[in-house]
């Protein structure tokens, strides 16, 4: 898995790298390293194979191997002694680069980076339309009480009824479309 990405990992690693790092995953990965080093396609598509065949708990195994070996051969020096060179001057300056914001305001410049959106607020014609619903669902005009046995006649009203009060037009005071501009009439 990473033993491929030796060359992308650090440019310039040679064939004998290659091979000391497939010989600390064992002998069975011994025979995949002739076309590794060849760089052939066939060989890649079967470690490709060799991979998927493995369990999750192999691939981990392999990638630690992999990481090990990478350590050992001094591949993680260079980005271990960059993230120790930041975190010395961080020390140094004592954090006051850092923005001073609250926890919130800092989860919420966070969301707004990776892009995740917040629910919009509902509206005052959604919150009607809501409670005009629970009207319905509580009277018997629908089905009955507690229960909607027709939803889109049911929400075909109670959109006509908001629409209309929204509007400041008149609304039956009687019947289905009394109970729900009541209602609705409350959450104005």
């Amino acid at each position: 898995m990473g033993v491929i990405g030796l060359d992308v990992a650090r440019p310039g690693t040679s064939r004998q790298a290659l091979v000391k790092s497939v010989k600390a995953l064992g002998m069975g990965a011994m025979r995949l390293v002739p076309p590794i080093a060849r760089g052939t396609g066939r060989a890649a598509l079967g470690i490709g194979g060799t991979l998927a065949r493995l369990s999750p708990a192999g691939r981990v195994g392999l990638a630690g191997l992999t990481l090990y070996e990478a350590q050992q051969m001094g591949l993680l020096d260079e980005p271990a002694e960059r993230v120790r060179e930041v975190g010395i001057e961080a020390l140094e300056r004592g954090f006051d680069y850092l923005p001073q914001q609250t926890p919130q305001q800092m989860l919420e410049a966070m969301q707004k980076d990776q892009g995740i959106k917040r629910p919009k607020k509902a509206t005052k014609y959604n919150k009607a339309v809501s409670k005009g619903m629970a009207a319905a669902k509580a009277s018997k005009y629908f089905g009955k009480k507690g229960t909607i046995s027709k939803p889109q006649s049911a929400f075909k009203t109670v959109n006509s009824v908001a629409s209309r009060l929204f509007a400041k037009k008149k609304v039956a005071n009687t019947g289905s479309k009394g109970v729900i501009a009541r209602a609705i009439r409350r959450s104005i």
